[in-house]
């Protein structure tokens, strides 16, 4: 597992606990107690060892659809391209979006092997509160991989909207992917549909 994957794998995991109300003269404070407890909670989803198979994607499913807007963040990542799908393609690439962030990180829940998750501190950034953290593997001491979490409130709570890690945005790199497909394909979003299905069935064959 590369540290981007590791470290996104961490991201969903996280998904588990339900944040505190937010207090506007303690959001800081706040959202780096949420970021932090979700780390903990991540390391021990990821090394429990009963759930598995369909049984571990349908619980990260409803961690998906209970604290990610998958509709927004997937228009985010098709981008411009979203305007130009028919709803038909837009339905389609959303369901085939959220089947390969089930199967993608899932298939990767065994990969962890004793990675400790630190946070760091805390700033504001347009919109957002970002949360620094780090993952320390004591196996590599000088391997440490700096996370920021992009956070915004709804509803009074904090919710991940996108993890950069090593100075890399999980969002804008899957943006630009989907993008250098469709471009290379003379505009067309039929041709990504097409590719999108045939890495989730890749991802089915290795679970």
């Amino acid at each position: 597992m590369t540290v981007f994957h590791r470290a996104i794998t961490l991201l969903f995991l996280c998904l588990a606990v339900p944040s505190a109300p937010v207090l506007a003269d303690d959001k800081g404070a706040a959202a780096e107690k949420f970021v932090a407890v979700l780390g903990d909670s991540a390391l021990a989803l990821v090394t429990d060892k009963e759930v598995v198979g369909k049984e571990r994607r349908e619980k990260f499913r409803m961690l998906l659809d209970e604290h990610f807007d998958l509709n927004w963040i997937g228009q985010f990542v098709l981008g411009r391209n979203w305007r130009r799908a028919s709803p038909e393609q837009r339905e389609l690439y959303l369901k085939l979006f959220e089947e390969s962030i089930v199967f993608t990180y899932t298939n990767q829940f065994d990969s962890y092997s004793g990675q400790i998750f630190e946070v760091t501190g805390s700033g504001e950034k347009g919109r957002y509160t970002v949360v620094k953290s780090k993952i320390v593997d004591p196996a590599n001491p000088n391997g440490n991989v700096l996370i920021d979490w992009r956070l915004i409130e709804d509803g009074g709570k904090f919710r991940i909207v996108d993890v950069v890690v090593e100075g890399i945005s999980m969002g804008i790199t899957q943006r630009n992917e989907y993008a250098s497909v469709i471009e290379s394909n003379g505009g067309e979003i039929a041709p990504l549909l097409v590719r999108m299905e045939e890495i989730l069935a890749g991802l089915r064959r290795r679970t």
